[in-house]
């Protein structure tokens, strides 16, 4: 009786303690698992409408979540974008803005440094990271697989900075294209899984581009746990089961590698799919009929669409496996959650770094400026308190993502964060009015400049149109909305020249970086003055109240002369614009598109104020 009575009592106070647990966890600041894909093309998932590619775990967080279709990366390649989301600001301002970093050696040479290396190559010391505000605020911080930030470090790599720099997370692990010795995923699988993991030449004998892996080679990583993110995925469920057993609220970084190249899984993944099924974009041979695009790198400009078009389709069919993959991992860990019973207090966002052309415009890879490249998923996801299942055409950058869930776990935000919260628009559906979102690069093998390395390129995207700034280049002006494809530039249009010089205006005022300079100006009296820009036609002449660029108005255009009147107290800026000379055949003979030579000096100068009215 007494056993009996015993096991009564323990029936009796399980769910007692069971609620108790509930009602602990129910009141409990929510956790936020943020996923990061590496090169995944907005429009291949079922969320954004993709009727071949399979992504059923994406597809229940758009269910379960808002998807935002105007998502973009602050940069077309991994590095910058990745510094700029841990710490909400744009690569120019973070100082993050290689994704390698030249550094001159002890021979006075210049190399490049991939991330983990230096802390000087890296984000500005005194910025405070996603994972340090949650840290403040009393949580646990991990971040499994990539991260790919310079200026995160292991201790003693860097001589000037022995001490580590772990960015505010308190698990760190497998990390890739990251030097990270102790942490990396080559620690976690040992050299041999991790040399068969990117053998990426290894593919060469059997035919096609080495990467693309057009004859669809299955991994050669013998224990098929032992793929990068399938690995990821179980330090991320290890974390969440441990969370699971103390209740401690957690912000989880999980990074995966896949769809980025190399194109190669599981022969599962690839039986999945029929490259039949594909079929190539509508731009896919623009560049064959015009010629390379003037403000495009050589090498991305890509053949095999037009040489080989049924390899080209197998290698369409390889990223959707890559993809797929992927996707299985975000499943493993969504239902770590729910197992944990953690899943309805957890915010989940998904995202990647950036896009793929995939042969949109006959190219490949990212590395530019077009929607293809730079477009990216998003998805939020809390149902405890925003919407199920809303799309959202709001423009968003990946620097809203601090803003976004420091509100909603209650927490502050540094002041320096460029982002926005997308809590209110989430909630409401109303877009954000007059929102505006970048994006910049550095690259060489233009065909311009063969010599220069780090060439700079800005994109401004606000409502439906979009601007692009390639240094030295002709500009580029798209309307979004009515040319998805982008294939109409406006910039060669007279009517859009208003509207084209305020958009190039703002995209350069505030955009400031290493080796390029802006245009110096001086006041002497009622004269502002300056020196001639290199291959330069003629002036514009902005002028604002308040030091305020966004409210600042043309007042002198096609300006001849190196000096400019003024007559009222406020702010004065001196924008060049490039003589173009040279012509390619992507617009003819007719149409010049690259100034004479290459310039460091950018066609923008600092405001300049005048404190009081002048007179002549």
């Amino acid at each position: 009786m007494r056993r009996l009575h015993i096991l009564f009592l323990a029936c009796l106070l399980v769910p007692i303690m069971g609620a108790q647990a509930q009602k602990k966890k129910k009141n409990k600041k929510p956790n936020v698992l943020f996923i990061i894909s590496d090169q995944h093309k907005q429009t291949f998932s079922g969320a954004y409408g993709h009727d071949i590619i399979k992504t059923p775990n994406i597809d229940a967080l758009a269910k379960n979540g808002v998807t935002f279709e105007n998502a973009y990366a602050p940069a077309p390649v991994c590095a910058p974008t990745r510094a700029a989301i841990v710490t909400g600001m744009y690569p120019y301002a973070n100082g993050a803005i290689y994704h390698k970093a030249p550094v001159i050696n002890a021979n006075g040479k210049e190399v490049r440094k991939g991330s983990g290396f230096l802390r000087s190559t890296g984000y500005h010391d005194d910025i405070k990271t996603i994972a340090e505000v949650f840290k403040k605020d009393g949580y646990i911080t991990a971040s499994p697989g990539k991260m790919h930030v310079h200026g995160e470090l292991q201790k003693n790599v860097d001589p000037a900075h022995p001490e580590r720099n772990d960015m505010g997370w308190d698990v760190v692990n497998t990390r890739y294209y990251t030097h990270f010795p102790g942490g990396h995923y080559e620690d976690e699988v040992g050299k041999d899984a991790y040399h068969r993991y990117r053998q990426i030449l290894e593919y060469k004998k059997y035919g096609g581009s080495q990467d693309l892996n057009p004859q669809l080679k299955p991994s050669l990583v013998e224990d098929h746990e032992d793929n990068f993110d399938m690995v990821v995925a179980r330090k991320a469920v290890e974390f969440i089961d441990e969370r699971g057993k103390d209740d401690e609220s957690f912000f989880l970084h999980v990074g995966f590698e896949k769809p980025h190249l190399p194109l190669t899984t599981l022969q599962e993944y690839y039986d999945l799919y029929d490259q039949n099924d594909f079929e190539f974009p509508e731009t896919v041979n623009d560049w064959y009929k015009s010629g390379k695009y003037p403000w495009v790198q050589n090498w991305v400009h890509h053949g095999l669409p037009k040489n080989k078009p049924e390899q080209a389709k197998r290698v369409m069919a390889a990223y959707a496996a890559c993809i797929t993959e992927m996707d299985e991992m975000i499943g493993r860990i969504v239902t770590a959650l729910e197992k944990n019973g953690l899943a309805d207090n957890t915010i989940i966002i998904y995202t990647s770094d950036h896009g793929e052309h995939m042969w949109e415009h006959g190219l490949r890879g990212k590395h530019n400026m077009y929607d293809a490249a730079i477009k990216v998923p998003f998805i939020l996801s809390y149902p405890k308190a925003l919407p199920q299942g809303t799309r959202n055409e709001t423009l968003v950058s990946l620097v809203d993502v601090m803003p976004t869930v420091a509100e909603l776990i209650g927490a502050d935000v540094p002041e320096e964060v460029q982002g926005v919260s997308l809590v209110s628009t989430s909630k409401n559906g109303k877009t954000i009015k007059d929102r505006t979102v970048f994006a910049e690069y550095r690259a060489g093998d233009y065909k311009a400049f063969p010599k220069q390395k780090d060439l700079p390129s800005r994109m401004m995207r606000k409502g439906n149109m979009k601007y692009i700034y390639t240094h030295g280049v002709i500009d580029q002006l798209y309307d979004v909305e009515k040319d998805p494809n982008e294939r109409e530039n406006l910039a060669l249009n007279p009517a859009y020249q208003s509207l084209l010089e305020e958009m190039k205006f703002q995209t350069l005022v505030e955009w400031r970086f290493d080796k390029y300079s802006e245009m110096k100006v001086d006041r002497k009296g009622n004269t502002l003055q300056w020196d001639a820009c290199d291959y330069t036609e003629d002036y514009t002449i902005f002028y604002a109240k308040n030091n305020n660029p966004l409210e600042a108005k043309v007042i002198k255009k096609d300006l001849a002369d190196l000096s400019f009147e003024v007559e009222q107290k406020g702010y004065y800026w001196v924008m060049a614009q490039p003589k173009l000379t040279r012509t390619t055949p992507h617009y003819g003979e007719k149409v010049p598109v690259w100034i004479a030579a290459h310039t460091f000096d950018l066609p923008i100068s600092n405001a300049v104020e005048v404190k009081k009215n002048l007179s002549k």
